[in-house]
């Protein structure tokens, strides 16, 4: 079964959610809340394995900030953003704070659901492929034009992920895209940088200080 807390600044938005979501049978909605304040209460009571909220929330504090508060309880369950915006700022700062999901609310009940069954056994939907694709161009527009050996934005944000450590699991749930994406990426920045495999491709950019001085 999987415990759900919702929090959303529109009663009739949260009742409708709350009630369509009830219909799946591994779905139970244990709390709701409509601002900050009420939100903050229901998370410190616990009880939920996700976290599901939306970005605008009313004073004081917004969505934003709510996450913030709640990862850094360092609780044992996982966010997610259920939001209109599609800005991709918004997918930016709220991955930053600390959320591991990001719907749009034109999503039906069955992919909501879905998603919090992904997010439940550690998993990280995918964004949709606009969403997506705006916020590499945010990164894009945020980075220099020229990067090393030709790389792509993409694959820049992997070997630099892949260069603290992360595995492609974990690269792919930081960057919201798949694993199998993190992977073709490898095997293009593997052969850009003319490295074989995980270790030459970082020893070479560590070595080549294309990260920085060391």
């Amino acid at each position: 079964m999987i415990k759900v807390a919702l929090i959303d600044d529109h009663p009739v938005v949260l009742e409708g959610l709350s009630s369509g979501l009830s219909h799946f049978p591994d779905i139970d909605v244990v709390g709701t809340a409509t601002g900050s304040d009420e939100a903050r209460s229901l998370i410190g009571a616990g009880g939920f394995d996700i976290l599901v909220t939306d970005l605008n929330l009313p004073e004081p504090g917004d969505g934003l900030e709510l996450i913030e508060y709640a990862a850094a309880l360092d609780g044992d369950f996982k966010i997610m953003v259920l939001t209109y915006s599609d800005r991709p700022d918004d997918v930016f700062h709220a991955n930053q704070a600390g959320a591991c999901a990001y719907l749009i609310k034109d999503a039906d009940l069955e992919e909501i659901a879905d998603a919090l069954a992904v997010v439940h056994k550690g998993g990280r939907p995918p964004l949709s492929p606009e969403l997506e694709s705006a916020l590499w161009q945010k990164l894009k527009d945020s980075r220099p034009v020229n990067l090393p050996y030709g790389l792509s934005e993409r694959e820049w944000s992997v070997l630099k992920l892949m260069a603290k450590g992360a595995t492609n699991e974990e690269i792919a749930a930081q960057l919201f895209v798949s694993p199998r994406v993190v992977r073709r990426a490898n095997t293009s920045l593997y052969r850009k940088l003319d490295a074989r495999n995980r270790s030459e491709a970082i020893a070479k950019a560590v070595s080549e200080e294309l990260f920085g001085p060391r």
